[in-house]
């Protein structure tokens, strides 16, 4: 008997229902809809096939997993040509953490979709389990340059804050300064002292590339007010990279 009759039977939302919900929510259209209805189904449930064997989403959720962390790892190091390996792999941890995947697995209403036994508490990583289960579930379906895609524009683009995320790992001053080394460019930090309205504010930092302004700060202190125009000046330089 097929994978899909196995679950069908265990299901109270119709087939059809289950596969509106994916299509409604989550902008998929499934070609194989077993793997989708395996990857909603709980080990709870205690669903097996007629040769024993556990139905769950457990498999498709260690595929995920795997996924995820492929396809992140990638996304990092074309956005930080500059990053090091430590700093790539501390902002990577950041995005896969389990806080982070449960919060947009709770987000992306994924337990709406599940097929769970009605009287267990599944806690919180049930939410970032099954979100791993999903990308493991798009990719047996779509293959891989799919399942990025979709990461990309339907998970990290909406709910992963990356400017926040790198602020915490990275120091935009050393980028700067690595990468004006390594292509030879002249590059200066021009600090001072801010006497302005805002008592808050009392440093001002302008960054100089071949002796051209290319952006400047003011912040609370010298380090603040260089590293927050170091990252003006690593964005404007990526910006300006990409046009020509």
């Amino acid at each position: 008997m097929k994978l899909l009759k196995y679950i069908q039977n265990y299901r109270n939302n119709t087939s059809g229902s289950f596969f509106s919900q994916l299509k409604a929510t989550l902008n998929i259209r499934p070609n194989n809809k077993e793997v989708y209805k395996k990857a909603f189904t709980h080990s709870s449930v205690n669903l097996k096939d007629d040769q024993g064997n556990r139905i769950n989403f457990e498999r498709l959720e260690f595929l995920g997993d795997a996924l995820l962390n492929t396809v992140i790892s990638e996304y990092l190091f074309e956005l930080f040509p500059f990053a090091s390996e430590g700093e790539l792999t501390k902002i990577r941890a950041k995005i896969v953490s389990r806080e982070s995947l449960n919060a947009i697995g709770r987000q992306m209403q994924l337990m709406a979709l599940a097929e769970t036994s009605n009287n267990k508490n599944f806690g919180n990583n049930i939410h970032g389990n099954l979100l791993e289960s999903l990308l493991g579930a798009i990719f047996m379906d779509k293959g891989y340059e799919k399942a990025k895609i979709y990461i990309l524009q339907k998970i990290i683009a909406p709910y992963v804050d990356m400017e926040s995320i790198d602020k915490s790992v990275l120091s935009y001053k050393s980028l700067l300064i690595e990468w004006a080394q390594k292509n030879k460019q002249q590059l200066h930090f021009k600090t001072e002292s801010d006497e302005g309205l805002d008592p808050e504010i009392n440093y001002f930092s302008a960054i100089y590339l071949e002796q051209k302004l290319i952006t400047k700060a003011r912040n609370s202190s010298k380090k603040k007010a260089e590293e927050k125009a170091a990252q003006h000046a690593y964005h404007a330089l990526k910006l300006k990279s990409t046009h020509e």
